[in-house]
């Protein structure tokens, strides 16, 4: 039996790993075309490129796994039962559940590395690389001056350039805009051409102008007389003129970790749960306090009235015991108790509902960790049972079924998660809906292995299906039965 756990293991194993870089690297290619746009343009080094590659793909692995689970566990005993072995070791007294060991203990391996995983490493992950992401989609693009198109990434200065050469460093007809000053267009730079290079070393941009004009404009000293507003303005001529602008604004900041740390999905389930505890502390104490402040605008003390009274002027008996103008302050003072208490009520009910949608996102982050985990368990009861009842192996029909029953489970699997954020199911409940919506179908594909129910034979099928017409055909006619015929 050892031989044949041993071979069963090398069987499954190869498969596994081939299908889940194949299922990690088709993940990152849906990666790449959703932020190809903050990628492209930017002359990002290589290094950083593959550094955001590798802290995505860290992202992906724990959905990956469960489909690289279900692929190779089609293809494994698809390909055991293509060439027979499954029907040698039944004949030979051994059990679907015997020969399926090996197998279930290694997804129980898995299941437990992904969820260790999921718990530990990938909150790491997504801290780089929400980061490193967020420093590239905030980092202007690479220089690049078009002609007879102004260039405004380069802060306080405004560029524009009539014709430029191959080379990208002869230019003509050049206008610079210097705002550097005074954040207004004081100084105009114009030449007829000009040559343009960067010093990396220094992070500057060095444009060597020739035969141009310089227009600036003066302060004025005292005050502007009455009259039309006047401005000086200087021009100087120059032969050549050599300008360095600063390029450190184009260069890709980085940003600092401890603002995204505190993240839901950056944290451990620990975190997770600590961090929902804190939050529903703080919900329930900040709701103690809405009594007694609501309390205090409607307590009338008993001396209230004598008081009010008594900076009433003496204008003889009550009418009708209330006099018209402390009915009317009276009406005043209620009405501003009224709106404010509204105003609190409406602030503690809007923080509260705040409240509750930080906990379901930290709740749905705590069961996603294990759901997907332990989908790669249920995947196994999927994939080994069809993979014996289909018997075919290699990646066609394999892949086929495996991309129909992942996307099944990935649709119920965001409906659950949608469900849960919007807080019309439980956190616990959308985010294991899928798993459950699984597992008694892995149950029934095991089953029907096990006793080698002919699912494919399509006779057995076009048996079953005349036999319940059949019974609907007799249960027509009881509830309908023919009209006698006239004797």
């Amino acid at each position: 039996m050892r031989k044949i756990d041993a071979y069963i293991l090398r069987a499954y194993l190869g498969p596994f790993v081939l299908t889940f870089f194949i299922t990690l690297f088709i993940l990152l290619m849906q990666f790449l075309w959703k932020y190809i746009e903050d990628l492209v343009g930017k002359g990002l080094d290589w290094y950083v490129v593959t550094e955001l590659m590798f802290y995505a793909s860290a992202t992906m692995v724990p959905l990956a796994l469960p489909l690289a689970v279900l692929l190779a566990s089609l293809m494994t005993f698809g390909n055991l039962g293509e060439r027979f072995e499954l029907a040698a070791l039944k004949s030979a007294g051994i059990s679907m559940f015997r020969f399926m060991r090996p197998a279930v203990l290694l997804s129980v391996a898995i299941t437990v590395g992904a969820w260790g995983f999921s718990n530990y490493l990938m909150p790491k992950a997504s801290l780089k690389f929400w980061t490193r992401l967020i420093d590239i989609t905030q980092k202007k693009p690479a220089l690049n001056i078009k002609p007879n198109v102004f260039y405004h990434d380069i802060d306080r200065f405004a560029i524009l350039v009539e014709e430029k050469d191959e080379d990208n460093v002869n230019v003509r007809d050049v206008t610079i805009f210097d705002q550097s000053a005074r954040g207004e267009d004081h100084n105009i730079l114009v030449a007829e051409r000009a040559q343009m290079y960067s010093e990396e070393d220094a992070g500057a941009l060095v444009m060597r102008l020739y035969n141009g004009s310089q227009y600036q404009a003066l302060e004025q000293d005292g005050r502007q007389s009455s009259g039309p507003r006047t401005r000086e303005h200087l021009r100087t001529t120059f032969a050549e003129w050599q300008l360095a602008i600063d390029l450190s604004g184009l260069e890709m900041g980085k940003s600092n970790e401890d603002l995204y740390r505190n993240h839901y999905r950056m944290l451990t389930q620990a975190q997770l749960a600590a961090a929902m505890d804190s939050i529903g502390d703080m919900t329930r104490d900040r709701l103690k306090t809405m009594g007694p402040v609501v309390h205090s605008y409607f307590w009338f003390r008993r001396d209230s009235m004598a008081q009010v009274a008594s900076t009433l002027p003496d204008r003889g008996p009550l009418e009708a015991g209330i006099l018209p103008a402390y009915r009317k302050g009276a009406v005043s003072r209620a009405l501003v108790a009224s709106r404010n208490a509204a105003s609190f009520a409406r602030q503690i009910e809007d923080n509260t509902r705040y409240a509750e949608d930080r906990i379901a996102q930290h709740a749905i982050e705590w069961h996603r960790k294990m759901s997907l985990s332990v989908a790669c368990f249920v995947f196994l009861f999927v994939g080994a049972p069809l993979g014996a009842i289909i018997r075919k192996g290699g990646f066609g029909m394999p892949v086929l079924t495996s991309v129909v029953i992942f996307v099944i489970f990935y649709v119920l699997y965001i409906t659950g998660e949608k469900f849960a954020d919007q807080q019309v199911w439980s956190p616990a409940f959308g985010m294991w809906f899928a798993n459950l919506t699984l597992f008694p179908f892995s149950l029934w594909l095991t089953l029907s292995a096990r006793n080698d129910a002919p699912l494919l034979n399509r006779e057995a099928w076009r048996e079953f299906f005349q036999r319940l017409a059949g019974v609907f055909g007799a249960a027509s006619r009881r509830k309908h039965p023919p009209a006698a015929s006239p004797s």
